[in-house]
């Protein structure tokens, strides 16, 4: 997918420089010429930086058909679907483009050794996540918690967090944060 020309578009409707944005973004401005020129592609860390410092989320640089998008309904094959290779998540979004709802619900593919990062988030909201395959252990400040299929939980999003697949082979969840994050 190709995003380019929506950040440019973005980055000038606000009257930014690249090197305003690479300031906001944390992105250095080489990097921020290269994506508009569509000669990389962003991360999906490197694509949340840029829709938090552009004011959007990210599944609006995802292209839309709004004749023939529901805001109530997803199909299976009509989910945006986006990856982290670095953290070997694939993400389906299923929360309609045109949906004004303040929940973000995920349907996530954790590949084998995926997992969050080795630094803690914490930002505003709450998250829920049901584990529908696998095996996943959240980790909430300093308590390790083991989740198999089936289980559940609902935590906020202040509290230091992290997560990784613990199972040999992929883990498959639902994750709904609220405010969306993506």
């Amino acid at each position: 997918m190709k995003f380019g020309k929506m950040i440019r578009e973005l980055r000038q409707e606000r009257n930014l420089t690249l090197r305003a944005l690479a300031e906001l973004s944390g992105c250095s401005t080489s990097f921020l010429s290269q994506v508009e020129r569509d000669l990389i592609s962003p991360t999906v860390a490197s694509l949340k930086k840029l829709a938090d410092a552009l004011g959007v989320t990210m599944t609006s640089f995802f292209e839309q058909d709004n004749s023939t998008k529901s805001s109530v309904v997803v199909r299976r094959g009509e989910r945006v679907r986006f990856a982290s290779k670095g953290s070997r998540v694939i993400y389906e979004s299923l929360k309609p483009l045109e949906a004004n709802s303040v929940l973000e619900p995920l349907y996530q593919i954790l590949e084998s050794g995926a997992y969050s990062g080795d630094d803690y988030n914490i930002h505003v909201g709450e998250e829920f996540v049901i584990v529908l395959s696998g095996r996943l252990e959240i980790t909430l400040d300093d308590e390790s918690i083991v989740l198999s299929e089936g289980d559940s939980a609902i935590y906020n999003s202040n509290v230091p967090h992290r997560w990784r697949n613990i199972n040999d082979g992929q883990t498959e969840l639902l994750w709904v944060n609220t405010p969306p994050t993506f």
